[in-house]
């Protein structure tokens, strides 16, 4: 959480002092539209903003299935083919992990609103995980 705080707080600063120093102040009409008829923002710079590990809520890793976190719970499309690369999206407000239950087959951590992917064992076979900060949290993994 704090990583997401350290990463979007500077962001949402910047945007803030952007559009604070883009108001010419000149306008005193009130009007929307410049003596031009251009809109007022059409001299700002365009600005684009990616957040890394993370995905807008609802999109899909491209070639690859996804595990829905939502209400403390796991949502799972079916079943996976052995090695295929999966995204795991939390929904909830709160970090989850994927974590197999024996050995280290995977083990994934996901912060609140993120994405994260990992990619299921290249063998066929049904792998119980859980949600290693809620252990009410579990699943199981069918790969085929």
């Amino acid at each position: 959480m704090k990583r997401v705080l350290t990463l979007v707080l500077p962001i949402l600063l910047a945007v803030f002092a952007l559009a604070a120093c883009g108001s010419d102040g000149d306008d005193s009409s009130g009007s929307a539209e410049s003596e031009h008829g251009d809109h007022p923002m059409s001299g700002m710079p365009s600005m684009s903003m990616s957040m890394p590990m993370s995905m807008p809520a609802g999109a899909a890793q491209p070639g690859g299935q996804e595990i829905v976190i939502s209400d403390f719970k796991y949502t799972l499309p079916g079943t996976f083919a052995p090695g295929e690369e999966v995204t795991v999206r939390n929904d909830d407000t709160a970090e989850h992990t994927v974590t197999a239950d024996t050995g280290d087959l995977f083990d994934v951590e996901i912060e609140p609103g993120a994405t994260a992917t990992f990619t299921v064992p290249g063998q066929p076979g049904t792998f119980a995980f859980h949600c290693t900060y809620h252990p009410n949290m579990v699943g199981t993994l069918e790969v085929r």
